[in-house]
């Protein structure tokens, strides 16, 4: 496979941007996937199955870190999913302008907190062909909130509120190990082992970033996307709950179908036979659809 390695300028930083394809650059452009990472991960991380069963089939794979993250320069470990939004549509417009890339077909795919984005980019950016978004989640108060009684809600809700006010007021924030902002022990796991291999993933993070995730509301974009749009999720997800993925997928009024992929967890859907399940139905969708 080969690799082409860009920098591009948004916003005064450099975004880390690859192009992934099988073989040397064709003579007419390709159809073009655009993978969007989830929450606080990197383009070296998880994605590589799917980028080679896309490159496989003939399209060029754009991966990318968010600012901040990975090759990437910006404000270290920090989560907004408005900037991360506005990430992909810079990487968006970069993709319409490269010579190898089909502007007029290019997908979204997207993962976790990527899986929302991409939902919402694709509101803004007509233009996109399709979207593929897996393990996403319809109400970040949902997500974060759910599992809570109200009294421990309101405390908790609270609690954030003044921190972000603080941090509105004073520019202080709570900086803590990224274990720390996640909501269940299976990411907790994942990324005690990850950052054993990639130690950025060690830096302390700004809490703030559940904050941030609590005020994200994907859903109200959902009705205001035009494009097909295909969705997996996991069955014994106990990151984001099946029933938070399926409440985004309701909400979708364009052409759409959903996959359940049957006892897989969150992590588990990027190796083995749930990999090649999955990646298969995108592909066919893809065959479709770009």
């Amino acid at each position: 496979m080969e690799i082409e390695r860009h920098d591009i300028e948004y916003a005064g930083d450099k975004l880390a941007v690859r192009i992934h394809h099988e073989g040397a650059n064709s003579a007419s452009p390709r159809p073009t996937v655009l993978m969007c990472h989830g929450f606080f991960c990197i383009q070296d991380i998880l994605l590589a199955g799917f980028v080679k069963r896309f490159a496989e089939a003939g399209y060029s794979v754009v991966t990318f870190d968010y600012r901040g993250f990975g090759e990437s320069e910006g404000d270290t470990g920090r989560i907004v999913p408005e900037r991360q939004i506005e990430d992909i549509m810079a990487v968006l417009s970069w993709c319409q302008d490269q010579p190898g890339i089909d502007a007029q077909r290019i997908a979204l795919w997207g993962t976790s907190l990527g899986g929302c984005h991409v939902i919402e980019v694709a509101a803004r950016r007509p233009e996109v062909k399709c979207i593929l978004s897996q393990l996403a989640f319809a109400d970040g108060e949902q997500l974060v909130t759910g599992d809570m009684g109200y009294e421990e809600k309101t405390r908790f809700m609270d609690t954030m509120s003044r921190m972000a006010k603080k941090k509105q007021q004073s520019g202080q924030e709570l900086l803590v190990p990224i274990i720390k902002v996640m909501t269940d022990e299976e990411s907790r796991v994942f990324f005690e082992k990850k950052k054993k291999d990639y130690p950025n993933l060690a830096s302390k993070v700004p809490y703030l970033a559940v904050w941030e995730t609590i005020l994200y509301h994907p859903v109200q974009a959902a009705a205001r996307i035009t494009q097909p749009t295909f969705m997996v999720f996991a069955e014994y997800d106990k990151v984001i709950a099946l029933e938070y993925g399926l409440a985004l997928y309701r909400a979708i009024s364009a052409e759409k179908s959903c996959h359940i992929q049957p006892k897989a967890a969150h992590y588990q859907v990027f190796a083995g036979e749930h990999l090649n399940q999955i990646a298969g139905r995108q592909l066919a969708w893809l065959q479709q659809h770009l």
